[in-house]
């Protein structure tokens, strides 16, 4: 703690400089002023938790002084002396948030209890502050801490994701009193026209805007979580007096709708239990539903109870089968188009489908990237041709979509080991 002594008589600041057991009280360090002005340089300099200063100096006074000082450094505390005992003044040291107030002249008893019980605010000050610079880099960061307990869960370590999610509730605790947390999963089942202009952060935004709109009336906070199959893991924060789990799964319903009806693409939601902030026990049986979907295993979902998370609204419980139509659409394209040199950006046109959620798709669904899935097809059917068929290599590469030989016969080594030519010398006997 640093203290700054200020009053225009210097016998004064002297007296309390040299009277104050400084030490005992933890002081570091003692600035001194005897004018607003040189307090002013003081402040402006160094760090000054309290200021000791007498209401009445020339040129400009105490209270003007805490004002000025406040205005800059509002976790000042500020200590007034006077030889005045009149309640018109300190009813303005209390209006400017002063600290005390104290009669000239002063025993250094009581500026030391003073001085004590200013140390005890300012560590609680401080221990307010950091607490909701921590809160409030929580909320800034919420995204990237769902992220982590869903990546934990993913990785079959519960009880990591379990201690994520307390030290969360802990650091909401203050802000919220009594709260539950709703978890629910969003995913992104079908693009309704081509588009090129979606992505995760976009996705991400449209989904936390819109249900903050819906729950607007509730005290909370909404983590939205993207997962690398296309979905996404929502977990809100919400006060009890203000929510509850009807309004939620209403509001998942309403948010499934609006979707549905403004925005391009189609999405099935599935609704998780609501976990108890105060409960820790209660936080398993959702989270092991959770689990469950991001093993990938969401098709087992249902809302007969036995799962914690289920597909909410109807329509959207056919994500599955909505998400392998697009799927097969485009191994069906591409089985017929092996001649072709076949592209992704084509293809997810063909399909409605963002991009880049339609390669993470494609991946899900055959288990091979679109470039490599492509690949094996081409090459299978050059074997197929080198095999049951007489035509020349140079026709056999044109016929899968190659047309520099050399790249042709290079492609088809890597995957066999062997040239176009010993191919077929070792499969036409």
């Amino acid at each position: 703690m640093n203290v700054l002594i200020v009053d225009d008589q210097k016998a004064i600041v002297e007296s309390l400089r040299e009277g104050i057991r400084w030490e005992e009280l933890g002081v570091e360090k003692v600035y001194t002023a005897c004018s607003a002005r040189e307090a002013k340089l003081v402040l402006v300099n160094f760090p000054v938790d309290v200021m000791l200063s007498d209401i009445e100096m020339p040129e400009e006074d105490g209270l003007e002084l805490c004002q000025w000082a406040k205005e800059r450094l509002p976790a000042l505390e500020c200590i007034f002396l006077t030889s005045h005992a009149d309640f018109s003044y300190a009813r303005e040291a209390i209006r400017l948030g002063r600290f005390d107030y104290i009669l000239q002249p002063v025993r250094y008893e009581e500026v030391e209890a003073v001085l004590r019980k200013a140390e005890g605010k300012i560590r609680e000050n401080q221990s307010v502050r950091q607490l909701q610079n921590t809160r409030k880099l929580v909320v800034e960061q919420r995204d990237t801490i769902l992220e982590a307990i869903c990546m934990k869960l993913r990785q079959g370590r519960g009880g990591d994701a379990e201690q994520i999610l307390s030290t969360l509730k802990e650091l909401l605790q203050p802000d919220f009193k009594k709260f539950s947390f709703y978890p629910a999963v969003v995913r992104i089942i079908k693009w309704k026209r081509i588009i090129n202009t979606w992505d995760d952060k976009l996705v991400r935004l449209v989904i936390r805007n819109v249900l903050e709109e819906l729950f607007a009336g509730a005290h909370g906070v909404t983590c939205i979580a993207s997962m690398q199959d296309g979905s996404f893991v929502i977990l809100a924060a919400v006060e009890d007096s203000l929510f509850d789990e009807e309004k939620w799964e209403v509001g998942l319903k309403e948010f499934y709708d609006f979707v549905e009806a403004q925005m391009d693409f189609s999405i099935a939601v599935y609704m998780g239990t609501k976990l108890p902030a105060s409960e820790e026990e209660s936080h398993g049986p959702a989270f092991g539903g959770m689990l469950t979907y991001l093993a990938g295993v969401g098709e087992e979902l249902n809302p007969s109870g036995k799962s914690s998370i289920f597909k909410l609204a109807d329509g959207a419980g056919e994500g599955n089968e909505g998400e392998a139509e697009p799927v097969q659409k485009a191994v069906s394209y591409i089985k017929a188009n092996l001649n072709k040199n076949i592209s992704r950006t084509d293809v997810a046109e063909l399909v409605h489908l963002n991009e880049e959620y339609f390669s993470r798709l494609f991946k899900q669904q055959t288990g091979e990237t679109f470039k490599d899935y492509i690949l094996l097809e081409k090459m299978n059917m050059a074997r197929t041709l080198l095999e049951r068929s007489n035509l020349s290599i140079s026709i056999v590469a044109s016929k899968v979509g190659y047309d520099n030989f050399s790249h042709f016969s290079k492609m088809f080594k890597k995957l066999t080991d062997m040239t176009p030519q010993e191919y077929r010398k070792e499969h036409q006997k």
